[in-house]
């Protein structure tokens, strides 16, 4: 089980078992009154992979940014660059839940994570709705799997339709990998296994009926 605190995945949570990720909502605060002393502006501004922030003054005269709210994704990577501007938010955070990912070895390539669950409360200290979320796929894990196989490679065996309902975790339309370069991932072809859970998506997303 693997853990990061933002998309810049430092934790590796992009190729483990189970994955841990925290989701933020919301944009940056800004401390201006720190910020030019504290960071270096230009890496900053060049961190932010959709251009939203740029540079700009204080009322006093200090140099400082200033965020495009409706281009920031949440992705946490000008906070790698410059503590000044804080991303964690206690209300607003989330963690997502991912599985199935691996580094290679001498038998199989390697796999990516794969989002599970998008959304689950931030309920510091304990975290009981991760903690069950997380536990429900241990079990269902260790109850089908085969010996040495891994979170990925039992899904895959099984089918990624019934590891949502071994694991019980529900699947909708938002859980589909339709990223174009992965159209190997999800069964995002019309070899995908439908089962009644998957069904009722495609029916509810105005899919095939």
């Amino acid at each position: 089980v693997s853990m990061a605190c933002c998309l810049n995945m430092c934790g590796a949570v992009h190729c483990s078992d189970i994955a841990l990720l925290g989701y933020h909502r919301k944009p940056p605060v800004i401390d201006h009154a720190v910020m030019d002393s504290l960071c270096e502006i230009p890496l900053v501004i060049a961190a932010c992979p959709t251009g939203a922030i740029s540079p700009a003054k204080t009322e006093d005269g200090k140099k400082t940014v200033k965020i495009k709210k409706e281009r920031c994704m949440f992705c946490g990577n000008c906070y790698t660059m410059c503590l000044a501007v804080p991303l964690a938010d206690k209300e607003g955070d989330c963690v997502t839940v991912m599985a199935g990912g691996k580094v290679s070895n001498r038998i199989s390539p390697p796999k990516f994570s794969k989002v599970v669950i998008p959304a689950l409360p931030n309920n510091f200290p304990r975290f009981p709705e991760v903690c069950d979320a997380v536990k429900k796929i241990i079990e269902a894990y260790a109850a089908d799997a085969n010996k040495y196989e891994r979170i990925g490679d039992w899904a895959e065996r099984i089918g990624w339709e019934k590891f949502f309902e071994k694991c019980d975790i529900p699947f909708t339309e938002h859980l589909i990998d339709d990223y174009r370069l992965q159209y190997d991932t999800y069964r995002t072809t019309t070899q995908f296994k439908y089962t009644e859970a998957a069904w009722e998506v495609s029916k509810a997303a105005g899919g095939i009926e």
